[in-house]
């Protein structure tokens, strides 16, 4: 495996430089060359793969005809995770993969619009490095190696079940979840505007064992949430619009019996007293620290409470 993967670094290549791309099948991997990679405080080293893929036909129909094609992403799992991560930064506007998708209620899928995917693929041309390893191999001898290698290399841009311990898959699923509800407009129906939002938070995971001894112990659970509130933010008017929390997670991170609060923002501004309840301090410092939803939040009045049954409520007062 180790040999491979030199292989492929040693024979990175800046996209644009590429003159030929192989007709044969096999492993292909991906990196960063860029400035300022899309995953706060995180910057892929020179020569870290950041993503690993297979074809089994040939590398010119799986990366240059797909992953770096305009029109693709609905069929680019690399460009819905890269789509997702650069849809403020690039404005990128997220909508339904195809009508069959949306008609079947398959709201997981998404693409972006017809400028909307120019600018990622030109943002994937000019940042993206591609090496590849042809493998003229069965398809279940290919995709053996792809397992193996990911195992090895452990790219941040793998988010499956065979890049199991990746540290980034919650930040990338959960923004992969934020555009694929932006795009199906899933919000609640008019009829039956105090129903929640049909979406789960990705789990968050400590790694401490002492948790609850931990300050700003419930933060990191709010981040992980973060790309649900700002859509959420974005979509509420004169609904009440919710989002469903994991109980098992805020249970991880305290003993405490009651995790209800009440928050409310007005003008961007904190207007009610939490000094009381530790849950809500740590809602309202995650969202002061965004900058871009602290700016959504000026001239409104927004109401955030979470119910016993650790839904999240967000209400336009």
């Amino acid at each position: 495996m180790n040999q491979i993967i030199t292989s492929l670094k040693n024979n990175s290549c800046p996209y644009k430089q590429i003159r030929k791309f192989s007709g044969e099948p096999g492993i292909y991997a991906l990196f960063f060359t860029g400035k300022n990679f899309p995953i706060a405080d995180y910057n892929p080293q020179k020569d870290e793969i950041i993503y690993i893929g297979k074809t089994e036909s040939s590398q010119a129909s799986r990366d240059e005809k797909t992953h770096f094609a305009s029109g693709k992403t609905g069929s680019s799992t690399i460009r819905r995770s890269l789509g997702a991560l650069l849809k403020d930064e690039l404005s990128l506007i997220p909508i339904p993969r195809n009508d069959d998708d949306f008609d079947a209620g398959r709201k997981s899928f998404f693409k972006f619009d017809d400028s909307s995917e120019a600018k990622l693929t030109t943002w994937m041309k000019d940042n993206l490095a591609l090496s590849f390893y042809e493998h003229n191999q069965p398809p279940l001898e290919i995709d053996r190696l792809e397992t193996e290698l990911i195992a090895e290399a452990r790219p941040l841009l793998n988010i499956d079940s065979k890049n199991p311990e990746n540290p980034h898959a919650r930040t990338i699923k959960a923004a992969r979840k934020a555009c694929a509800m932006e795009a199906n407009q899933i919000m609640p129906p008019k009829d039956t505007s105090m129903e929640p939002i049909k979406t789960k938070v990705v789990p968050f995971r400590t790694n401490s064992v002492n948790a609850d001894q931990n300050e700003h112990k419930y933060e990191d659970i709010f981040k992980t949430a973060l790309p649900l509130i700002e859509t959420a933010i974005n979509e509420v008017t004169v609904r009440k619009l919710s989002i469903q929390l994991s109980q098992e997670d805020f249970k991880k991170v305290s003993k405490r019996q009651s995790f209800s609060f009440n928050l409310e923002f007005s003008d961007g501004i904190v207007a009610n007293d939490i000094g009381g309840s530790a849950v809500a301090r740590d809602l309202a410092r995650v969202l002061e620290q965004n900058t871009r939803i602290i700016q959504k939040l000026k001239g409104k009045h927004l109401k955030f409470n979470m119910d016993k049954g650790f839904t999240l409520w967000i209400t336009n007062k």
